[in-house]
């Protein structure tokens, strides 16, 4: 893979340019409780999958202690073509081996630091069928019942390059 990738800090909807990302990135914004800092996955994720269902993914973070991992809580059918994955149910390290994995943990690991909205983008990006295209994702963090931080929900558009 190119290593023209960035990862930005996502502030506003405006910081996107696809515009499904855009309408993802409003229902996040709207499912937030009042008094709360992030939405309840459990309350975000029925609308996001109606938005962006086959470009979605999600993962929730689990092992805080040390270096955190991530399990495959839902992966749309354009996420596991594009990335030659699906982690639904399993731990994202079982598959290091993959190409895309050094960028999705870094894009991961961003959000769980940060506990904002983050954007990577590359215009040239090779996915894992030998495809060169580019590339634009939203990851967003999402929280339990009890408003912690619990796992990140994004979605990946792709087009030709």
């Amino acid at each position: 893979m190119s290593d023209a990738f960035t990862l930005d800090p996502v502030e506003r909807r405006d910081d996107l340019r696809h515009p499904r990302l855009r309408l993802l990135y409003d229902a996040w914004a709207a499912a937030i409780p009042p008094g709360h800092d992030l939405p309840p996955i459990d309350r975000l994720l029925p609308t996001a999958q109606a938005v962006l269902g086959d470009d979605l993914w999600c993962l929730d973070i689990v092992g805080w202690g040390g270096r955190p991992d991530y399990v495959g809580r839902y992966f749309g059918r354009n996420t596991i073509t594009n990335y030659g994955i699906d982690p639904t149910g399993r731990s994202i390290c079982d598959f290091a081996r993959q190409p895309v994995f050094a960028r999705i943990m870094r894009v991961l690991g961003a959000v769980a630091a940060s506990g904002r909205p983050q954007r990577f983008a590359a215009e040239q990006s090779v996915m894992s069928d030998g495809r060169l295209l580019e590339v634009e994702a939203l990851a967003l963090p999402v929280a339990d019942a009890d408003g912690g931080l619990s796992g990140v929900l994004g979605a990946t558009t792709a087009r030709p390059a």
